[in-house]
């Protein structure tokens, strides 16, 4: 796996809570947010299984 695309994929997060922040939105009543922290947490687990 390239090394860029966990890193990658936590700043587009970061990007994406602040945006909801500033629209004023709930962070955690949308799925959305729920789905890409489960996703980041096995592209992790598999990162670590790599090394």
């Amino acid at each position: 796996m390239n090394p860029l695309i966990i890193p990658a994929i936590l700043i587009i997060f970061a990007l994406w809570i602040l945006l909801q922040l500033a629209l004023g939105g709930n962070i955690f009543k949308n799925p959305l947010n729920y789905f890409i922290l489960i996703t980041l947490f096995f592209l992790l687990i598999k990162r670590a299984k790599e090394k």
